[in-house]
């Protein structure tokens, strides 16, 4: 009886402490602390609107792509890549363990 209640209570501590790795990790999206590649902003700068505009009088192919500039900031911190390895981990592990149980499954059912 003893070891299936201390099983429990480590079982308990793991899984609060998962979840506090994910409500940490969910915070940082939210805040916008994290961006990803998707989120990049463009930055026009005043110097680059004055080329584009002198371009656009002497009548030169204008492509948007020559004026922008994509600044990129790394907010990334270690409880980012705590989380992000752990979540990796689970990942791995339940697609693996679903693998192992749908092949189970094929042996019955073929």
């Amino acid at each position: 009886m003893k070891n299936s209640r201390k099983a429990w209570l480590v079982f308990r501590r793991i899984l609060l402490i998962l979840f506090v790795v994910f409500l940490i990790n969910y915070y940082q999206v939210e805040s916008g602390n994290y961006q990803n590649e998707i989120n990049k902003k463009t930055i026009l700068t005043e110097e680059k609107i004055k080329e584009f505009e002198e371009d656009v009088r002497n009548g030169e192919f204008v492509d948007i792509k020559n004026y922008t500039e994509q600044t990129y900031v790394d907010t990334s911190n270690s409880v980012d890549n705590i989380g992000y390895k752990v979540g990796a981990t689970v990942d791995d592990f339940i697609n693996e363990k679903a693998k192992i149980f749908f092949e189970f499954l094929k042996k019955y059912f073929t």
